[in-house]
Order: C-alpha cells, then structure tokens, then sequence
C-alpha cells in the first residue's frame, strides 16, 4: 500500500514557540484554514531568569486559551494519547482516513539526524503525512538539524519513528502525569465559521488587557540591563557556560519578536509607524546577540566587546515602551 496525505507543505515563514506549532500549521494550511486565530491567542513578555551567576534575559508566551480549545474553534478536532504500542498501524490507519499524524520523538533514536542519532537526547515532534509498504517508509516534515530551522519533505524508516517514538516515551515521559505524545488531525464535520471576524481588534484587545503583565517583563528586561551595567563596570568576566544559556535565550527571543512582526504582517499592520519600532527591536536584539555569539565561540572575554550593551537594552526597553503606548493607542 502507498498513501499520502496532499497537499501539506513545510511552514517556513516564522519558527513559533516549539516545534510543535511548526508541525501543526501545515496541518491547518491543509484544510485550507488560517493560522492566525492561534496565532492572536498569545502574546509575550520578557523573563528575567535567575542563575547562580547572575539574570537571564529571556521571553516567554502567555495564552488566552489552550491550543485544544484554539483548534475547536478553528474548526479542527485532535484525538490524542499518551502511547501507542502499535504505532505503525495506527499511523498508517490515520493517513488511510486523510488524517496527518504529529508525534513526539526522541531525536537520539532517528538516523536522519546526523546532529544528535545516537549524541544527543532532544525531544521533537514530527508530521507525518504518508507511507509507502513497499520502501518501508513514513513521509514526514522535518527539519534537517538543530540549528537548521527550515523545514523540508522527507522519509524516514518505519522501524526508525518507532524507535524514536517509544525513545521519547522512555527519555522524557517518565512523570506520574504524561503528555500527550501521538495527535491523530481532522476537519470537523460541523459547520464551523473559519472567517475570523475582527481580528485586528481581537489582538489590539488582549495586549490592552495584559498590559499589566508586559509592564512587568519590561521591569525584568530594566533589572537585568541594570546588573550588567554594574557587572560591566566592575570588570567583572561572564563565564562561557553563562554565555551560551544566554545565547539560547537571545535565540528564542528574536523568534519570538519575529513571530510578533509576522502577526502584524498578517493583520495587514505591516505599514504602521510601530511596526518600524519593532523592526529596530529586532536588529537591536541581533546586534546584542552577535556580540555574545562571538565571545561563545572565540572564548575570550573582552570588557569592551559588551560594554554597549546596556546602552543597547535600555534603547529596547524605551522603544518597547514606545511600541506599546503606540500599539494601544490605536485601540
């Protein structure tokens, strides 16, 4: 038998939150419906994280709804479990109903992935939308590494996803509460509306009503430019490994203010003046980023190489200021 689910195409447009999203927005594209009720559901605020050697800066999503309720609203029902014994039949039984398929695995058990097959422990879903018994195979959208966040079509053995699958279960799912770790998608029968009525104002809404909440991340982003102004000042040396969980949250966060830029995009707000101070967020984020990525990877610290970065975080927290009294006054 040979059975592929057409036509889902790899989302490439933004990196969203984990790579879960990224497995389910071709599924929504699919059944020819929008992204961006899911997408006006969230909003984000800066984190100041605690280590034993100082504050992380980092940004974390916040969410009207669960993705559950989200997708019922879309129009789209997920039918969910914490293990499957016999995942190829079932796999294989939902892409025969038309139903794309998206499941955690464990990267260490996948041979695709020349980055971690046998290094590295990281947890991953993968879509698969297909299978052919003749190769053995499942067709599924992946990407090709870690780094590498764009996504392509692929195939990957039968017994490989299997392996991976229960890997997962076994690596990452040995609480006493599991998470959910095969979802079986499907259009809903029911006439349900997928013409998304006032969206512009939906989100302007919900960043109006959580103002609070973001006032409170940009006084973390403040406290932690204003410890590294002092750290700075006192020559005080940032160790590597402090470096590098740094770097990871500067990577996470200039997705996040992308993804941001991207729902303005799609609300066709693009041409307002505070989309343009988002922009230089973003560009100032990236230049604070390439300074620590250099010191990452050369390993010699340099007082001068971060000493415009307080400077740097304090024009973000102004022009953040800026972005949300202008964003709401819109309203």
């Amino acid at each position: 038998m040979h059975k592929i689910i057409e036509p889902i195409e790899p989302f490439n447009e933004i990196y969203y939150q984990s790579c879960l999203y990224n497995s389910l927005f071709p599924i929504i594209r699919h059944f020819q419906l929008s992204i961006l009720p899911l997408l006006i559901n969230d909003w984000i605020v800066y984190e100041a994280i605690r280590t034993g050697e100082g504050l992380l800066c980092g940004i974390s999503y916040r969410t009207k709804t669960g993705l559950s309720e989200g997708l019922t609203g879309l129009g789209v029902a997920v039918e969910k479990r914490e293990l499957v014994e016999t995942v190829i039949d079932r796999i294989k039984s939902a892409i025969d109903m038309e139903r794309p398929v998206v499941l955690w695995v464990d990267c260490y058990e996948m041979p695709i992935r020349k980055d971690t097959f046998q290094k590295k422990h990281l947890p991953h879903t993968i879509l698969v939308h297909g299978y052919d018994d003749v190769s053995s195979q499942f067709h599924i959208v992946e990407h090709l590494q870690t780094e590498n966040l764009s996504y392509g079509k692929k195939t990957i053995m039968m017994e490989d996803l299997e392996r991976a699958f229960i890997g997962f279960d076994n690596e990452f799912n040995k609480g006493q509460k599991k998470i959910d770790s095969y979802y079986e998608f499907y259009k809903m029968k029911q006439d349900v509306s997928t013409i998304y009525k006032g969206e512009v104002e939906t989100y302007q809404e919900l960043i109006r009503i959580n103002m609070d909440a973001i006032t409170e991340g940009l006084d973390n982003l403040l406290e932690v430019t204003e410890q590294l102004y002092g750290r700075l000042m006192q020559q005080a040396p940032i160790s590597i490994e402090f470096a590098v969980k740094q770097l990871d949250k500067l990577n996470s966060l200039i997705l996040a203010k992308q993804a941001e830029h991207y729902k303005l995009k799609l609300l066709q707000m693009e041409q307002e003046p505070y989309c343009a101070i988002l922009l230089n967020i973003i560009n100032e984020w990236s230049i604070i980023r390439g300074i620590v990525a250099k010191y990452v990877y050369s390993n010699h610290f340099e007082v001068e190489r971060f000493s415009d970065l307080p400077d740097r975080m304090n024009n973000i927290y102004e022009a953040e200021l800026e972005f949300y009294a202008n964003y709401c006054s819109k309203i």
